[in-house]
């Protein structure tokens, strides 16, 4: 079975991009990351329903890799998918990563809460995908690349 759609959900610092990276390098894949949806060049946030309107155009695609947040159009992409990725790899690797790109008070503050307020709401969106399906909960470096390593190429 080849893959199409993909999509990746996980907290700031959890390695979403550089995931979709690597399944984009290696299966050929479009890759759209939500952040450039949610900020327009200039740093400031984008209205809503741009940002929403953005996600779906993509979702709305027959091949992708979306990776990012944007938990109201979740459960779109998540009936479109054909795997679900969640990563959540360990609090302090996650703290680590986003504290060498210079961030915020209030991304640290995410990163530091991402689990409490959206760890179960990612794992339940395997509910609203077919079952026939693939979904990964991957927790460690480790599971990273022993996915990687098993990924199906298209084409």
């Amino acid at each position: 079975m080849t893959w199409q759609r993909i999509m990746i959900v996980g907290g700031p610092g959890a390695g979403k991009s550089w995931l979709a990276g690597e399944i984009a390098r290696r299966t050929g894949l479009p890759w759209f990351c939500v952040d450039d949806a949610v900020w327009r060049a200039d740093g400031t946030l984008r209205p809503a329903e741009a940002m929403d309107d953005q996600v779906r155009t993509w979702a709305l695609q027959s091949a992708w890799i979306i990776e990012g947040g944007n938990s109201r159009t979740y459960l779109e992409r998540a009936c479109r998918a054909d795997v679900l990725i969640v990563l959540s790899p360990p609090r302090w690797l996650r703290v680590c990563r986003v504290l060498r790109r210079l961030p915020s008070r209030a991304l640290l503050q995410g990163t530091l809460t991402y689990d409490r307020l959206f760890l179960q709401k990612n794992l339940g969106l395997k509910a609203a995908m077919p079952e026939q399906r693939a979904f990964y909960w991957l927790r460690s470096r480790q599971q990273v690349r022993e996915f990687l390593d098993g990924l199906p190429m298209n084409g």
